[in-house]
């Protein structure tokens, strides 16, 4: 008798031991879908991707007068352009002494830095604003710029004529920088040009010229 009922007796462990393994297995499952989580998102810049507005300017200037408004800005970013005084200019005459304008102008970027260039420019004829040739051609500039942060060295350039003053690098502006550029034009006489006509045609002619101020953000 003891030996018959032995061998149901393993075959009931054994599947016992089976049972309990799966009840070991099915606990271990339960536990790794309990598990912690966690998540850390980014948001790429600080205030997104894309720089702020890049922008130059120049001083605010009256639209009829071109007196200018220290500390105010304007675009100045049509084709027209805005007037600024450059006084004595109805005075000059040939041999006369040098006239000059300081023209402030800006980064207004809070985050670009700026080159700067400086180009003179004929406006078009319009009624009787037209452009006499001889006396375009008559006229000196000279252009002066301090040091920046960005570049510390002044610079300028003398006695450009309109032709020549097209252009030129000046000194570039850091985000949010102010500098200003002087202009300074004088009117040669016949005895400096060596022009074929004498000074005395110049007479009541006069030039309309435009100063462009051009950058790009870098």
């Amino acid at each position: 008798m003891t030996i018959e009922n032995a061998q149901p007796r393993r075959r009931s462990s054994r599947k016992r031991a089976f049972l309990a393994l799966g009840a070991v297995v099915a606990v271990g499952a339960g536990i790794t879908a309990a598990a912690f989580t966690d998540f850390a998102n980014l948001n790429l810049g600080a205030n997104g991707i894309g720089a702020d507005q890049y922008n130059i300017q120049v001083v605010d200037t009256d639209p009829i007068t071109g007196v200018q408004n220290p500390g105010s800005w304007q675009e100045a970013d049509t084709p027209a352009g805005a007037p600024i005084e450059l006084v004595g200019a109805q005075t000059l005459f040939p041999g006369s002494a040098a006239i000059s304008v300081d023209i402030p102008v800006r980064n207004a970027s809070t985050t670009l830095g700026s080159t700067l260039t400086l180009t003179l420019a004929q406006l078009p004829d319009a009624g009787a604003n037209v452009t006499d040739a001889n006396y375009l051609s008559s006229l000196r500039f000279s252009y002066a710029q301090a040091a920046t942060s960005v570049d510390g060295t002044a610079i300028s350039g003398t006695d450009l004529t309109f032709a020549q003053l097209n252009d030129v690098a000046l000194n570039g502006l850091a985000a949010g920088e102010e500098s200003s550029v002087t202009i300074t034009v004088r009117l040669l006489d016949q005895a400096e040009s060596g022009a074929a006509f004498d000074d005395n045609s110049l007479n009541g002619a006069k030039a309309f010229v435009q100063a462009q101020f051009n950058g790009t953000s870098v």
